[in-house]
């Protein structure tokens, strides 16, 4: 997402943002927090989840795969 006037270092997205990130729907984001697959931050119970973009970046690098991949098995 690019940067705001009021967040021109925007560090962390809340779920739907974090999902439109990741190209995956809220419901598979939630389901990778509740798997432990992918940290968050919670200000406190009941406040709305946050998602750093370096852990939704290193998702994505964790997550690549190549054509040689596909095909080795």
């Amino acid at each position: 997402f690019p940067p705001s006037p009021t967040h021109p270092h925007r560090r962390l997205l809340r779920t739907r943002q974090a999902a439109d990130y990741l190209c995956i729907s809220e419901w598979k984001l939630r389901r990778l927090v509740q798997d432990g697959g992918l940290p968050f931050v919670q200000d406190g119970e009941g406040t709305p989840f946050l998602f750093d973009l370096g852990d939704l970046d290193a998702y994505i690098e964790r997550h690549k795969h190549t054509a040689i991949d596909l095909f080795a098995s």
